[in-house]
């Protein structure tokens, strides 16, 4: 067994693939109002990983972001 744990994603079409290795340097739950908002619940979910860890495949042809009215 492997001492480096490996997690994979991609986007919804798979045209773009990421892969992370080891442990999150920080996970928790955000209930900000624009989270809540995002996720359609009363929090998200989220992990953090150093740059180094974490590997994309594929052509990123934009990338996206989020912000609501105030």
């Amino acid at each position: 067994m492997s001492d480096t744990i490996r997690r994979t994603g991609s986007c919804l079409c798979g045209g773009v693939q990421f892969e992370v290795h080891g442990a999150p340097l920080r996970v928790g739950l955000c209930h900000c109002k624009d989270c809540r908002k995002a996720g359609g619940s009363v929090y998200s979910a989220f992990a953090i990983w150093p740059r180094e860890a974490f590997e994309t495949t594929g052509l990123v042809s934009s990338y996206g972001t989020r912000s609501f009215c105030p």
